[in-house]
């Protein structure tokens, strides 16, 4: 099916991708997906467009927004100069505390996200992510503009130790390693909800895990503007997860754009602190991408598509 035929005017799929290449999308599937959407003159807007977007200004003709959660080094290496090529653009997320020192030595080849992270959590690794030179290079270049994705993009506790066997997951990194002793606690998003204050015995207040994530956010925002010398507004939650304190903490903290995991259109009379994403996954075919941008397309299939959640 000619599914560029299908691009229309009514919403905007923003779409989600974290590294590229390792257990991210293959960087031949995902030039391939930029050339197809370079080839049917669909436009990638900035954050700006978006919020107008947003605020009910007509697109004028198929468009998409290039969000990258993490901020990991293959965008210098391998998009930037795919993007380059072909005019496109996109938004990276940054995570403060990963930013590489700038005359640290750069992961080279393919990047495995969930080790890098462990990496990071076991031994201050940051050899993946972007330096701070690197991300304000990308954004001079009008290659990337750079949103928030929290200082720490951290887990923390939810409850004390009860855990006999550990996750998988790279948050439990330290009490599979041996770092930390005795049982591990359930670990969660930490701006997803309250989490356990051991020392105390019981779990946040709502005015501490206000205060706690407003610090988070807050920090990150001033680090990335001191950085890039230009202000920083928009956020992706961490695991496209948050919670109604912290959403409240992210607008004192200064950040008007908030951008979820959840699906549905993004049009004219979305919430801009509500915005939906479309993350793509390494397993899907060309066929999956371009129907699926055609859909959020439009808004009514967009939203139909979300409910039945295919």
């Amino acid at each position: 099916m000619p599914w560029a035929e299908w691009l229309g005017r009514s919403s905007v799929p923003v779409l989600c991708y974290h590294n590229i290449g390792g257990n991210g999308v293959p960087l031949a599937a995902f030039s391939e997906q930029m050339r197809w959407l370079a080839a049917s003159g669909v436009r990638a807007l900035g954050l700006a467009e978006l919020r107008r977007v947003l605020a009910g200004e007509p697109l004028g003709g198929p468009a998409v927004c290039l969000t990258f959660d993490d901020g990991f080094c293959d965008l210098y290496t391998r998009v930037a100069p795919l993007f380059a090529s072909l005019g496109l653009r996109g938004v990276v997320f940054a995570i403060n505390n990963r930013l590489r020192a700038d005359h640290a030595p750069r992961h080279e080849g393919d990047i495995i996200a969930d080790a890098a992270h462990r990496a990071f959590t076991l031994a201050g690794d940051r050899s993946a992510w972007l330096s701070g030179a690197e991300l304000r290079e990308l954004a001079e270049a009008g290659l990337f503009e750079v949103g928030s994705h929290s200082l720490t993009h951290g887990m923390g506790p939810t409850g004390p130790g009860e855990l006999r066997e550990i996750p998988g997951h790279w948050a439990y990194a330290p009490w599979r390693e041996g770092a930390r002793p005795g049982p591990a606690p359930r670990l969660a998003p930490e701006l997803a909800g309250p989490l356990w204050r051991a020392d105390e015995a019981r779990a946040e207040t709502p005015a501490e895990m206000h205060a706690r994530v407003l610090d988070n956010l807050a920090r990150s925002r001033q680090g990335l503007e001191e950085l890039l010398g230009r202000p920083v507004t928009a956020l992706a939650w961490p695991w496209g997860r948050e919670h109604p304190v912290a959403r409240r903490a992210a607008r004192e903290a200064g950040l008007d754009l908030l951008l979820t995991l959840r699906r549905g259109p993004v049009a004219a009379g979305t919430d801009p602190l509500d915005v939906p994403r479309l993350e793509v996954r390494r397993a899907k075919g060309p066929a999956w991408f371009r129907s699926r941008v055609a859909l959020h397309s439009r808004a009514g299939l967009a939203r139909a598509y979300s409910a039945l959640r295919l």
